[in-house]
């Protein structure tokens, strides 16, 4: 998709006229930058997910089984996370001593 059509398809799809004016003022501001926008990875996700359920006194297996159902990931990938936030969790409460 270039990049023009992208921003004519953003224009059309403003309800208003002002709201047009507004969109194309702050694309202006911005046109030929790059805009990064920060994002989690997936991983980093399940791996916070893994810490909270073992903060809350869930077991290994049954965290890697949540993991697991919840994120769509293979059961492999679940207790690597698992293992991942483990190994996390004794980082900081070794570090907090």
């Amino acid at each position: 998709m270039k990049a023009n059509s992208f921003a004519d398809e953003l224009i059309a799809a403003m309800p208003s006229p002002h709201a047009r004016l507004v969109l194309v003022a702050t694309l202006a501001k911005y046109a030929g930058m790059t805009v990064y926008i920060p994002a989690d990875s997936k991983r980093d996700r399940r791996v916070r997910a893994a810490q909270n359920m073992l903060t809350n006194g869930m077991s290994d297996a049954d965290t890697a089984a949540a993991i697991a159902e919840r994120f769509r990931v293979s059961q492999r990938t679940a207790q690597r996370d698992v293992q991942t936030a483990r190994k996390l969790s004794l980082k900081i409460g070794a570090s907090s001593l």
